[in-house]
């Protein structure tokens, strides 16, 4: 076979331009730090590249919720905690009234303070995370307590508006239609009725004074899986609870005796139960969160080391690389200038 001298040009500059290909590609390696930055230079790279960049951004967000979820669930167990806080002062009030050495000027001290620690705790049902009302479910836009429809006067307490909320003998009623029906019962099923009034004894609620969404707010904390992170608010600040607790107060005000103003204690006992329940529950999820924010934390280190191997560039093997193949091109260059030697032709154009 004969070789011409065109045929060892060419061939010479083709190596010389696959030298100058390879010392641009580990040049841009050290300028970017990636392995490749076009998906054609590494099409199997390329795409699990991006699925594990899909990953990483998914644990991030689930990261985000975490966050939110522990703002939420944190400003709910203190807002519980204060809750307990002052239904506890209010029995130890309540303890300390139902001694008939208390008289009536210090009893009505006492329902004072208890009259601003019901209003404090209707100040609790309705905190707000980030401008959402936590208390209220999904209705996070709407406060769930308005206290200015708290213990209102009626002319008539048995045709009182429709919709006036009435709680009597540890029942609640609703009346709607002309009359009282017992609140939560289908009104084809025959509940209880309040029968003759005792003022002293009822508190009336104007409609809308309490008004709570009872449905879960849900967070995705990895996939596949939802956690509620709200309290149910209809546990903690229902019509129930505040009449015995305005109950309470007016029997500080109004009571002969010490008995009947101890007769408020097994009631505030059971709210109390009701409070720590809430806050066990509160805690139990806290507890978990905090577990799976450990595991998103681990997942995320792996899945950026992952992410690192496949695409991030070996900075030492690539500056090896660029000298070795400065190297190969400068011995190229000189190999080619001995081959083709200039002729007179050359120095004529």
């Amino acid at each position: 076979m004969r070789v011409t001298q065109s045929m060892i040009a060419n061939q010479t500059l083709r190596h010389i331009q696959s030298n100058y290909n390879n010392i641009s590609k580990y040049q841009n390696q050290l300028n970017t730090g990636k392995k490749f930055s076009r998906a054609s230079e590494d099409p199997l790279s390329a795409t699990s590249g991006m699925h594990y960049r899909t990953q990483v951004r998914e644990i991030e967000q689930f990261q985000r919720n975490l966050s939110s979820a522990h703002t939420w669930m944190e400003t709910s167990d203190q807002a519980l905690y204060d809750v307990n806080t002052s239904l506890q002062r209010m029995r130890e009030l309540t303890s300390q009234a139902a001694n008939d050495t208390y008289d009536s000027e210090q009893r009505k001290a006492a329902a004072e303070e208890i009259g601003q620690l019901i209003d404090h705790i209707k100040d609790l049902g309705n905190t707000k995370v980030n401008n959402k009302y936590i208390f209220n479910g999904t209705d996070t836009e709407n406060q769930p307590i308005d206290k200015s429809k708290f213990d209102i006067t009626v002319e008539d307490p048995n045709a009182p508006p429709d919709g006036t909320m009435l709680f009597y003998e540890g029942v609640l009623y609703e009346f709607t239609d002309g009359s009282y029906q017992e609140h939560g019962i289908d009104p084809e099923d025959e509940g209880r009725t309040p029968g003759e009034i005792d003022v002293n004894k009822a508190v009336f609620f104007e409609s809308g004074a309490i008004s709570i969404n009872e449905d879960d707010v849900e967070l995705q904390m990895m996939k596949g899986v939802n956690m509620p992170i709200n309290a149910n608010g209809a546990d903690i600040f229902g019509y129930e609870g505040f009449g015995e607790l305005i109950l309470l107060e007016r029997s500080m005000k109004s009571a002969d005796s010490g008995t009947e103003i101890g007769d408020h204690l097994d009631v505030l006992d059971q709210q109390l139960d009701r409070v720590l329940s809430a806050e066990a529950n509160i805690g139990a999820r806290q507890n978990r969160i905090m577990m799976t924010e450990n595991r998103m934390d681990q997942q995320l280190i792996t899945a950026t080391r992952i992410m690192s191997d496949n695409e991030d560039v070996d900075f030492a093997e690539a500056i090896i690389q660029l000298v070795s193949h400065e190297s190969i091109l400068n011995a190229s260059l000189s190999a080619g200038a001995r081959i083709m030697q200039p002729s007179l032709i050359d120095f004529l154009r």
